[in-house]
């Protein structure tokens, strides 16, 4: 049933693969030692245990004798622990000690100053950028150790959804490879085989693997489709975000605080292998640079210097402009399914605040229970590019408007002339300028609330989303709740929630909050 490391009269040592507990968690699903005890028809002892997610060595005592040698092993710490894992990310030196003081709650092993001291030490292998391969050794024990360990370091362990390793990875790449029992010299070490991408790993083998379980993943996709395929909170790829727009591959590198963990050879191989997995014929490469940095993938802008002319690509059956010259490429696509919401929910008079390029605009038209819409925004070129995009899917600019304004200006009017809509899209920039005004979320949230729910109609539906980092929820909720008591309004349904959380080790893009709510009729 599981391949067999070691078995005498008084111990089993057994390669565990993925996907299976070392002890079932219930009587309806069984563990490692759960199935072998029914194969073998005995009794075994429990004495170390490997997370579901983790392969390796795991051994057993079979016997009163055996239990007693592992039990003085492991508790006396005359044991060896080795682990291979390949982390997203770099340690500051080839090899050393972490140290943490940790706590395991509610299901996850975090840092606490009060907590059990937690040491491992680590070595590096091979450095497959942006990957790393180390050796681990435990020299502690406890809950997930390793995994928040590499975390806390700054590089966790690939696949790893818990910590921040990425969700869209075929696994976790942790193997506990070697096991040493150092108060019986006449047992031979217990070694596990590595799994093949672990055993000589290499950035062409690591990508293409990653990025064909990440298609896998996307199902079916049009050739002619707009789709964020892998951010690095879960893909696990650190800096980089890779879209699908149509047949081109689009690459925004987010530059640093320090040192790129990418080479120019690194990212060939990654253009490369994802334009071949995801059928694309071209890419472009962006760096999207950060005030006061500068990381060396600035000099990649130059080698990986490629430019498309503006082209057209479709999210849910609608066709969108693209011009890849610049950070604003025409369409968000974090916000793919905030458009599908609209789409569905949009009715009688919508109006389109921050609109840019109209996006959400056009997916409102597209229902028939939109009567009209009104598209704002500070750039006139935006919403020329927005009437473009109502032109290009032949939708008739008959009661769809485009008006130049700063938007707080505009609410203010539509307040005092009793303006109302039935549907009301805030999708705010952090900061802005209209004209010789400054625009900035952080200062402005309360107000720019208020001001959307007094044009909101009776009845209406709001869609009120942001990215702005330093603006969590948390705050989006009250600011809501307070406008909602300042203009007495009450909602007939209400929804807050993350779209796609950035926090964590890779956290870098977007952080998406969403707002969905009815105003009671």
């Amino acid at each position: 049933m599981f391949p067999i490391i070691f078995e005498n009269d008084d111990i089993l040592v057994v390669h565990k693969p993925i996907g299976i507990a070392t002890h079932g968690p219930n009587e309806q699903k069984s563990g490692v030692v759960e199935l072998l005890q029914k194969e073998r028809g005995i009794r075994l002892g429990v004495h170390q245990r490997l997370d579901e997610a983790t392969s390796g060595v795991l051994a057993f005592s079979k016997s009163e004798r055996g239990a007693k040698l592992l039990a003085k092993a492991f508790e006396q710490r005359k044991v060896r622990k080795y682990y291979h894992a390949i982390v997203c990310g770099r340690p500051d030196a080839p090899c050393g000690e972490l140290r943490h003081r940790l706590v395991h709650r509610h299901g996850m092993t975090q840092e606490d100053a009060h907590g059990k001291e937690a040491r491992c030490l680590y070595r590096v292998l091979s450095t497959p950028a942006p990957f790393t391969l180390l050796e681990l050794e435990l020299l502690t024990g406890m809950t997930h150790q390793l995994r928040a360990q590499c975390a806390l370091a700054g590089m966790p362990i690939l696949g790893d959804s818990l910590y921040g390793g990425g969700d869209q990875a075929p696994r976790l790449f942790l193997h506990a490879h070697r096991l040493v029992l150092t108060c019986c010299r006449d047992l031979p070490h217990f070694v596990a085989p590595l799994p093949p991408l672990m055993q000589n790993a290499r950035a062409e083998q690591l990508f293409s693997c990653l990025l064909r379980h990440i298609a896998a993943g996307h199902g079916t996709m049009a050739q002619d489709e707009a789709r964020r395929l892998a951010v690095p909170q879960h893909a696990g790829l650190p800096e980089v975000m890779l879209e699908k727009l149509a047949s081109t591959l689009f690459i925004r590198h987010i530059e640093p605080p320090s040192a790129s963990l990418w080479t120019a050879e690194a990212l060939d191989t990654l253009f490369r292998t994802a334009c071949g997995v995801f059928g694309c014929t071209a890419f472009v490469y962006s760096v999207h640079e950060s005030p006061g940095r500068s990381a060396s993938c600035r000099s990649f802008a130059k080698k990986f210097c490629t430019q498309v002319p503006p082209f057209w690509a479709s999210e849910h059956g609608i066709a969108y402009q693209f011009d890849l010259t610049g950070n604003a490429v025409g369409l968000y696509l974090d916000q793919r399914d905030n458009r599908q919401w609209i789409m569905r929910h949009a009715h009688g008079a919508v109006l389109n605040l921050f609109a840019y390029t109209c996006a959400f605009s056009l997916c409102a038209a597209h229902n028939p229970r939109t009567r009209s819409t009104v598209s704002v925004d500070a750039a006139k070129a935006a919403l020329n590019q927005g009437r473009a995009n109502f032109e290009h899917n032949a939708v008739p600019l008959d009661g769809h408007r485009f008006i130049v304004a700063d938007v707080l200006k505009y609410l203010d009017r539509c307040v005092k002339n009793g303006t109302r809509f039935d549907t009301v899209i805030c999708d705010p920039p952090s900061f802005g300028r209209a004209g010789k005004a400054v625009f900035s979320l952080d200062d402005a949230l309360e107000d720019l609330v208020l001001l959307c729910l007094r044009v909101a109609a009776p009845g209406a539906t709001l869609l009120f989303c942001l990215n702005h980092r330093k603006i969590r929820l948390t705050r989006m909720r009250q600011a809501f709740e307070s406008a909602a008591r300042s203009a007495g309004i009450t909602f007939a349904s209400w929804e807050a929630f993350v779209n796609d959380d950035a926090c964590g080790p890779l956290g870098i893009g977007t952080d998406l909050k969403t707002i969905r709510c009815t105003l009671s009729a």
